[in-house]
């Protein structure tokens, strides 16, 4: 529902996380138990259907790139985006987070067990050797990888929604711009991009944005997570055929997860009308404002009153 979907918002201090991580008691499939994580009062994600959300941010990108040997994933400290490009089997992972409290959480096994249910779902993606872990601010830590001249076939951005002024120029042209850098050019990048029903100002000036930046071919896509409501990403490429013919197309080997190609491809579509608007929503420049701004409003506008 709408309280769901503004989850994937903040980053608290280890002891607040796990004074908000909660085990659930109810029984899901095969009697197992369903897990809940929590940060500032919002829903992350649950082990009903974390798989939803994360095959989705995922496997499009995998399926849309000519190679996944480097693979670059912006967030997704708790390991699970990681997990899951693990399972494409790539050369190597480079995982950019600014909180190592968080990542310390999802990675190192705590006496108290407490974290264990943790581990076990993100199958201890931090101790692969394939894994490389840059902390530090987004904004700079990509600028390290330009100036070292590094190059991914599939960048994967799984941050926090723009709830926050600070969070703004990671949804700018700019930001998008220096991934657009570090992107080979038959490669892919995918972004999480809140939802889009509850936020739909917000979730098409990302797509806008993405555009201005310099990315010729721009999709977005939604699934419904039922933590969150009906949420939304986009994808987009710097050369070549647009994300939706690469999919068509794809015909690779693909590990089994939740997120097939038929469930992808029908992702694309939206209802009649969706996009009407798009023409007078405004793309968010550096220093504008402008995401920040549209997170706000869409979210007002869904609250109780």
């Amino acid at each position: 529902g709408i309280s769901g979907a503004v989850g994937r918002n903040g980053r608290p201090e280890l002891d607040r996380m796990l004074k908000d991580a909660t085990r659930r008691r109810e029984r899901g499939a095969g009697g197992r138990p369903l897990l809940t994580f929590h940060l500032n009062g919002h829903v992350q994600f649950t082990t009903a259907d974390e798989k939803i959300y994360h095959g989705m941010l995922v496997t499009p990108a995998m399926m849309a790139s000519a190679s996944h040997d480097r693979v670059l994933i912006v967030g997704g400290g708790d390991g699970l985006a990681l997990r899951d490009v693990l399972a494409w089997d790539p050369r190597e992972v480079v995982l950019l987070e600014l909180d190592p409290e968080l990542v310390r959480l999802f990675s190192e096994p705590r006496r108290d067990g407490v974290n264990r249910p943790f581990l076990e779902l993100n199958r201890s993606s931090f101790s692969d050797p394939r894994v490389r872990i840059v902390f530090g601010d987004a904004w700079l830590t990509v600028d390290l990888l330009v100036e070292k001249g590094e190059r991914f076939d599939v960048i994967v951005v799984d941050l926090p929604d723009p709830n926050h002024p600070d969070l703004n120029k990671l949804y700018s042209t700019a930001f998008y711009g220096k991934l657009r850098q570090v992107l080979t050019g038959d490669g892919a990048m995918v972004a999480q991009s809140t939802s889009p029903y509850h936020a739909k100002r917000t979730f098409l000036s990302i797509g806008k944005t993405v555009s201005a930046a310099g990315f010729r071919k721009v999709k977005q896509y939604h699934a419904n997570v039922p933590s969150f409501g009906e949420w939304g990403w986009t994808i987009a490429v710097p050369h070549g055929r647009p994300p939706e013919a690469r999919i068509t197309s794809f015909e690779g080997w693909a590990p089994a997860n939740w997120a097939t190609k038929e469930m992808v491809l029908a992702a694309f579509v939206f209802g009649r009308g969706f996009y009407k608007m798009r023409d007078a929503v405004r793309v968010n420049w550096l220093r504008s404002g402008v995401m920040y701004q549209y997170h706000l409003q869409d979210w007002d506008e869904v609250k109780p009153r």
